[in-house]
């Protein structure tokens, strides 16, 4: 590893920014768009609701003092409002389809697998093949989900997976990320350091799932619940009714 590669690799290592976003526009980070015939495969976009958005991450998992979170106080959050994310640790974000807030969500996790020690990370989804996608299918098709494929795709000096199984990936680091279906029984048996929820309000198990979450939460952990607008559970959540 030549010098300039192990400067990249701390500082991606501290700050989870540059890992997703790049470094003064060299990308490090690749995401797949299936509509693309032409260039399917493109750095990750570096847009201002993101950089928003991964400061709420970051915050919600301690990673980032509300007073830093410079890219969230700009566009209008207050420190108030960020010390509540990071005293809860839980993030419900209602998002609309295209807009990658999954797939961002996902470089999160991914991120904290890669560069904090023994993270146990659940990427749950209705059932789990959906799971599957979004984190590893098989070893043999590391394209085919979003997780895997976006660790495939680094550079080589930054690419830290050691095995990759159907809904699991691990990394030298001791993390684990595990994709699950839906309901709390999973989450209940393990306690995980973080939960992500997609498409949470399509989920007809997500309220078991979350009264799961909760003692993991309160223990330090964090979730981030990512769904399209959906009337139930996840609806009450953001709207701050439980």
């Amino acid at each position: 590893m030549t010098p300039a590669q192990k400067l990249d690799l701390m500082v991606c290592r501290k700050d989870a920014h540059a890992f997703i976003f790049g470094i003064s526009g060299r990308s490090f980070l690749y995401t797949k768009d299936e509509h693309d015939a032409h260039e399917p495969v493109k750095p990750f976009p570096d847009l201002a609701y993101m950089r928003v958005l991964l400061d709420l991450y970051l915050v919600g998992g301690h990673y980032l003092h509300p007073d830093q979170a410079q890219y969230a106080r700009d566009w209008g959050f207050g420190v108030d409002d960020l010390a509540m994310v990071a005293e809860t640790g839980l993030l419900a974000v209602e998002k609309s389809r295209q807009v990658m807030v999954t797939w961002l969500t996902l470089a999160y996790c991914l991120w904290r697998a890669k560069f904090k020690q023994h993270q146990l990370i659940m990427v749950q989804s209705k059932r789990e093949d959906d799971a599957k996608k979004l984190v590893c299918v098989k070893e043999d098709e590391l394209d085919s989900a979003r997780l895997t494929f976006m660790e495939s795709h680094l550079p080589d000096h930054m690419k830290s997976m050691t095995t990759a199984t159907k809904c699991n990936a691990f990394f030298a680091s001791g993390s684990h990320v595990w994709g699950i279906p839906q309901g709390g029984s999973i989450i209940r048996s393990h306690t995980p350091s973080m939960l992500m929820s997609d498409e949470a309000g399509f989920q007809p198990e997500f309220g078991e799932a979350y009264s799961a979450t909760l003692p993991a939460i309160r223990g330090g952990g964090q979730a981030i619940f990512v769904s399209s607008a959906e009337v139930g559970d996840f609806q009450e959540i953001v709207e701050a009714r439980v």
